[in-house]
């Protein structure tokens, strides 16, 4: 690890450590959305002020989503 005016540079050995981790470790998934749209406005309105993440965001839409689904598939 090395530092170059004031950030942290991480050495090869290292980036490739994180990124066996995380292949490992995550799924990962690709969503498009084209620019400039009602949908592309509304994410980046929301993400801004709060600070958060796309990959924030819709883990937590999904969750809740798939709670609802359960609970709804309970009750009918």
């Amino acid at each position: 690890m090395s530092y170059m005016n004031g950030v942290i540079k991480m050495g090869k050995a290292s980036t490739q450590s994180k990124e066996k981790y995380n292949t490992a470790t995550y799924s990962r998934y690709v969503i498009r959305i084209r620019k400039d749209t009602f949908l592309d406005e509304r994410i980046k309105e929301f993400m801004e002020p709060k600070g958060t993440s796309l990959n924030y965001l819709v883990t937590k839409l999904l969750t809740e989503y798939f709670e609802q689904l359960s609970f709804d598939e309970l009750n009918s």
